[in-house]
């Protein structure tokens, strides 16, 4: 009987199989992945190594390494197949994870010049967590900061750019970058005066603030309200007193600076009366004394600057006080003309000019009425014994600085434009 002989290699291959496996490095996305295969078999022992990349039934590389690139992140069922010289093949299925690389981006804040300067990560990842934050503020190599997503920066006190850069690394330990341009700008410089001002009247601010790029102005008065402009401002307090105020300029760029705040000082005003002893009328030929209080300095809307004036006309009239802070504050009054009265009224018409003090001197009620008027006194024989305009009540019934004698008087009392006045007199010596 003839004798068969089957080669060992062969008794291997179909009792044991290939035991095929691979492994790959560069796990993460935009890198290019190395395979690497394995397996039980020598290498001369193996035809073919065949690998399909993506599930589909084809094999689209083969050879025992190989380099593919994946064009997502993701997880992808890889199958290596090993065909040997002698038998049959075998294969193996791995699920290759290819991890997404982090989108990094950034934003900075407060860019300006003595500042600050605080930069945020806003970087994402599709799968996985960021776990690293490595920070190089000058783009000059070196890691400057690697704390956290969000750090801060002093940029410095002169206007400048340069380039920040930002690596994120993710749990996989996948990473990659983004460089920004970063300009920093001057920072504003906030001040302004004010002048003192007088209750109800306009605060001035003048604003001489050193800006390049001005945004706004933002005015806290010191009273609750606040106000914004472009310049210059300007407010009225609703009472006097002292309020501190203080001014913030923006720059179109977002720098800031807050003033020292000024103390605005708003005075009263005075408290200005017209003093006229309770008198507000007049007759023909009178007049009236206005006497102005409460101020330094007065005008009067009859152009006088004096403290009193004595007016002969009616009319209204008024004064404006200026006190010592330049403060003003006005009063009115209203000043009446009367008319003289068509008849004229005595105290007793009986004069006994004793010195007992009664009817001593030949008396006509509210004299004042008659100031523009002539008062005169004859004899029965119509001598004149006495004449006076403006007269004050103080004739004692004499002639040439004598006594009259005992007898019947008459007065007459003769005014511009009204009849004459007439009426009798009695003078009694005992």
């Amino acid at each position: 009987m003839k004798k068969i002989v089957i080669p060992f290699l062969l008794l291997v291959n179909s009792t044991f199989g290939q035991a095929p496996d691979f492994t790959y490095t560069n796990k993460c996305f935009g890198d290019q992945t190395i395979f690497a295969a394995s397996s039980s078999l020598p290498d001369t022992a193996i035809q073919m190594w065949q690998w399909d990349l993506n599930n589909d039934g084809i094999y689209e590389l083969t050879g025992d390494s190989i380099v593919h690139f994946f064009t997502t992140a993701g997880t992808f069922p890889v199958k290596l197949k090993i065909t040997p010289h002698f038998g049959s093949a075998d294969s193996i299925t791995h699920n290759v994870v290819i991890s997404p690389l982090p989108n990094v981006n950034f934003i900075v804040d407060n860019l300006c010049t003595g500042s600050v300067a605080t930069y945020y990560s806003i970087s994402t990842i599709s799968s996985g967590n960021i776990t690293q934050w490595k920070w190089d503020f000058d783009n000059n190599g070196n890691v400057d900061n690697t704390s956290n997503d969000t750090v801060t920066f002093s940029v410095g006190g002169t206007p400048t750019s340069y380039f920040s850069r930002l690596t994120c690394v993710s749990d996989s330990g996948c990473s990659s970058f983004a460089t920004k341009s970063i300009t920093v700008f001057q920072t504003p410089t906030a001040a302004f005066s004010i002048a003192d001002t007088c209750l109800n009247n306009n605060t001035m601010f003048t604003n001489y603030s050193t800006i390049t790029s001005p945004d706004y102005f933002r005015w806290n008065f010191g009273d609750g309200t606040q106000t914004t402009t472009s310049g210059n401002a300007s407010h009225t307090y609703a009472s006097p007193g002292y309020y501190n105020v203080f001014l913030i300029a923006v720059t179109l760029n977002g720098c800031r600076d807050t003033s020292n705040s000024i103390v605005a000082t708003i005075n009263s005003l005075p408290v200005v009366t017209i003093d006229t002893s309770s008198v507000t009328s007049f007759f023909e030929g009178g007049s009236v004394v206005l006497t102005a209080q409460g101020a330094n300095s007065y005008l009067w809307n009859t152009s006088a600057t004096t403290q009193s004036i004595t007016v002969m006309q009616s009319g209204s009239y008024s004064v404006m006080g200026t006190d010592a802070k330049g403060c003003s504050s006005s009063a009115y009054i209203k000043v009446t003309k009367e008319t003289i009265p068509d008849t004229v009224a005595v105290s007793s018409s009986i004069l006994t000019p004793n010195g007992d003090g009664i009817n001593d001197y030949f008396t006509i009620e509210n004299k004042e009425a008659y100031q523009s008027c002539l008062l005169k006194v004859y004899n029965m024989w119509n001598v004149l014994v006495f004449s006076k305009e403006r007269y004050n009540n103080d004739w004692a019934g004499t002639y040439n600085d004598k006594p009259l004698p005992d007898g019947a008087y008459y007065y007459i009392v003769t005014c511009d434009d009204k009849p004459m006045i007439k009426g009798n007199i009695n003078i009694l010596l005992k």
